[in-house]
C-alpha cells in the first residue's frame, strides 16, 4: 500500500492502482467478508420494488436452475470485474505486455443482457453506489479491521469506472456526495412490496440450500440472514457474526480465496475459451465431470451431505463458462458479436481471436 500513498495524497491514483488495491484487500485481508459484502449488496437491491418487479417479470426466478444459474453467472462476471485487469492487459516484463480482455468481456456482457430490460438510470446508481459501499461497512462491522480512506477512496475509484463503462449517467463526484445520494434514494424508494420479498426468499432459499434442515438448522441460517440486513431493508423485504472478526485473520498468497483464477488463460488453437470457477454453487454449474472413480464418489458424497443439489452433469454445463455466453439460457447464444464491439471499445484495439472462437456445433 505504501506504493500507493502518495499518489492518493496527491489525487493522482488510476483506475488501476484502485484494482490493485482492492486485489490485495479482496484477495488476502478479508476475501470471505468482502465478497459477502458484494453478495448482500445485491440482495439489498431486491429491497427497491422497482427492481423486484423487474426481476420477477424476467421469469428467471421460477425454477431453481435458473435462480442458479443466475446467482452463479453474476457470481462469476462481478469476480471477473474486479479480479481480472480493467486495463485489459497484464503487466509482463517483455516490452509488449500480453491481452486479457475477460473485464471487458464480462462487462460488455452485462451491458448486452442488461440491454434487453428497461432499467431506469437511478436503479443503476444506487445498485453501484452498494458496490462501492457495503464492502467498507461489512469491513467495519463484521472484519477484523476496517478498510483504510485509501482502500474505501480505492472503491469507490475503481466502481465509478465500472458505472462509466456500463454507460450509467449522473455519477456523483465525490463518496461523501453518493452516499447523500443513497440515503435520498432509500428515503423515496425503499418500501415494502410482494415482490421484494419473494425475490429475496427465492434468493435466500439458494443461498442456505447446503445447510441441513436437521435440529432446525436451515430455519436458523435463514434467520441470521435476515438479522444482518438493515432495518429499513427487512422491512421493505416483509421478513418478520462475530466469529468472522477474530478468526478469519489475512492468509498467505498460497491460499487466495477467489472465484477468479487471475493468472490468464492459454487456450489452444481453435480451443474454446472456456474456464471453470473457483467454486460452485449448490446446483454445480460449471463444475467439471469427475474423471476418476474417486472424483464421482467425492462428489456422490457431497450430494449426500447437501453440499450439491446434485451431480456434475452437462445439464449444468460441465464444460465450463465462456463470458460472451453468460446469462439467462435463452441469450446463451446471442449477442456475441455485440459484445465483442463493446469490449474492443473498452480495450481500444480487437480482442484476441483464441475468445471469439465459436461454441461448438454453432
Amino acid at each position: 500500500m505504501y506504493t500507493y500513498g502518495p499518489k492518493y495524497a496527491a489525487g493522482a491514483l488510476t483506475p488501476e492502482d484502485a484494482q490493485k488495491i482492492m486485489g490485495i484487500v479482496t484477495r488476502y485481508e478479508m476475501p470471505l467478508i468482502l465478497e459477502y459484502a458484494l453478495a448482500f449488496a445485491l440482495f439489498k437491491t431486491y429491497a427497491i420494488p422497482s427492481i423486484s418487479k423487474l426481476l420477477a417479470a424476467t421469469k428467471e426466478l421460477k425454477s431453481d436452475e435458473s435462480i442458479s444459474k443466475r446467482y452463479a453467472d453474476t457470481s462469476i462476471l462481478i469476480s471477473t470485474w474486479v479480479q481480472c485487469p480493467i486495463s485489459g492487459y497484464v503487466e509482463a516484463t517483455s516490452e509488449k505486455p500480453l491481452q486479457d480482455p475477460r473485464a471487458s468481456l464480462a462487462i460488455a456482457r452485462v451491458n448486452y443482457l442488461h440491454s434487453r430490460y428497461n432499467i431506469k438510470n437511478d436503479d443503476y446508481l444506487y445498485t453501484l453506489a452498494l458496490f462501492m459501499f457495503e464492502p467498507s461497512r461489512w469491513a467495519s462491522k463484521y472484519g477484523w479491521r476496517p478498510l483504510s480512506p485509501l482502500e474505501s477512496y480505492a472503491m469507490y475509484l475503481f466502481w465509478v469506472e465500472i458505472g462509466n463503462r456500463m454507460g450509467i449517467k449522473d455519477i456523483p463526484d465525490t463518496e461523501e456526495g453518493f452516499k447523500a445520494w443513497v440515503e435520498e434514494y432509500e428515503s423515496k424508494h425503499m418500501r415494502p412490496a410482494q415482490t421484494n420479498h419473494d425475490v429475496a426468499t427465492y434468493t435466500t432459499n439458494e443461498l442456505i440450500y447446503p445447510i441441513p434442515e436437521a435440529f432446525g438448522l436451515k430455519n436458523l441460517a435463514r434467520k441470521m440472514s435476515i438479522a444482518v440486513l438493515d432495518e429499513n431493508v427487512r422491512v421493505a423485504m416483509m421478513f418478520c457474526a462475530w466469529n468472522v472478526k477474530y478468526f478469519h485473520l489475512p492468509r498467505p498468497s498460497c491460499w487466495v480465496y477467489s472465484q477468479i483464477s487471475v493468472p490468464l488463460p492459454q487456450f489452444k488453437e481453435g480451443e474454446e475459451p472456456l474456464m471453470t470457477p473457483g467454486y460452485f454453487q449448490p446446483r454445480p454449474w460449471y463444475k467439471p465431470l469427475p474423471t476418476t472413480w474417486a472424483g464421482w464418489t467425492w462428489n456422490w458424497v457431497l450430494v449426500k451431505l447437501g453440499k450439491y443439489a446434485e451431480m456434475p452433469s452437462e445439464k449444468f454445463e460441465a464444460g465450463g463458462y465462456r463470458l460472451d455466453g453468460m446469462g439467462p439460457l435463452k441469450y446463451e447464444h446471442a449477442g456475441r458479436e455485440e459484445v465483442y464491439r463493446m469490449a474492443e471499445k473498452m480495450l481500444g484495439c480487437p480482442v484476441n481471436k483464441a475468445w471469439k472462437v465459436p461454441p461448438k456445433g454453432k
